[in-house]
């Protein structure tokens, strides 16, 4: 019982260490990928900024350009 026990005991310890260090860099893994796309929904939040902006100005340069077609048409 006692030999048995000799080697029961490291074989638990190992396989105890192993899971420690497998949810540990797992646990390590979640992180970094959580900390990624935190990153990339601010640079994606940031960009849709600049977008919707650029999208304000196009459109008003549209209304001038529309404008200055529509008086280009009128003119006899």
């Amino acid at each position: 019982m006692y030999s048995a026990a000799e080697v029961v005991a490291p074989v638990l310890v190992f396989v105890g260490v192993v899971l420690h260090r497998w949810q540990t860099g797992m646990r390590d893994a979640w992180k970094e990928e959580a900390a990624a796309w935190a990153a990339k929904a601010e640079r994606q939040a940031e960009e849709l900024v600049e977008l919707r902006q650029e999208v304000r100005e196009l459109r008003r340069e549209n209304a001038e350009l529309r404008a200055q077609v529509a008086q280009l048409l009128a003119r006899p």
